[in-house]
């Protein structure tokens, strides 16, 4: 079995055979959390109030940091798809199944405590399940908004500032935080 460390190395050099288009080593001190966003998650969309994985069922502000403090470093994975080539539901559900297979490859490979904390990003700034199947939610993880995590700031440490702003045409940004130790 490959060791936990070319794996890692493998996931960040050669993202499209995980099915990436994208990862990034992190710190977890990198990834910033603000109340707000969660609120702005909780008040401003829909479908809140529907799962566990939504505010105000989601894990809170203060859990989040406290999580992100037991830990030192993870990945920061993205996949870029262009809009309408595929159904946004087979996206998503592809792209929560790579992140959580490639959690359960980082525990079997020696990472005990691997967490893919937060799958996917709301397409409008603001968490909206209607673009997330949920046929299994206890297998499924929230998203970076439903967890407070300030995307655009968590972005900018990795490089990746300018791919929040989007336009129409731009494709469609998935972002996941997959924590290691």
């Amino acid at each position: 079995m490959e060791v936990r460390e070319r794996y890692v190395a493998r996931i960040m050099n050669d993202p499209a055979v995980f099915g990436l288009t994208e990862a990034k080593f992190i710190y977890s001190s990198q990834i910033f959390v603000n109340r707000s966003v969660r609120l702005r998650c909780q008040f401003t969309c829909d479908e809140t109030r529907q799962s566990d994985l939504t505010p105000p069922y989601s894990p809170t502000v203060e859990e989040t940091r406290e999580m992100l403090g037991e830990y030192k470093y993870g990945l920061i994975v993205r996949l870029e798809e262009p809009f309408g080539q595929r159904d946004h539901l087979k996206v998503w559900s592809d792209f929560s199944g790579t992140v959580l297979h490639t959690e359960k490859e980082c525990l079997k490979r020696g990472y005990p405590r691997a967490f893919a904390l937060a799958i996917g990003t709301c397409l409008y700034l603001h968490h909206d399940d209607r673009f997330r199947p949920c046929e299994f939610p206890g297998k499924q993880r929230p998203t970076l908004e439903a967890l407070g995590i300030e995307l655009k700031d968590t972005l900018e440490m990795v490089h990746w500032g300018d791919l929040i702003n989007r336009d129409e045409d731009d494709p469609f940004q998935l972002f996941g935080v997959l924590l290691l130790e």
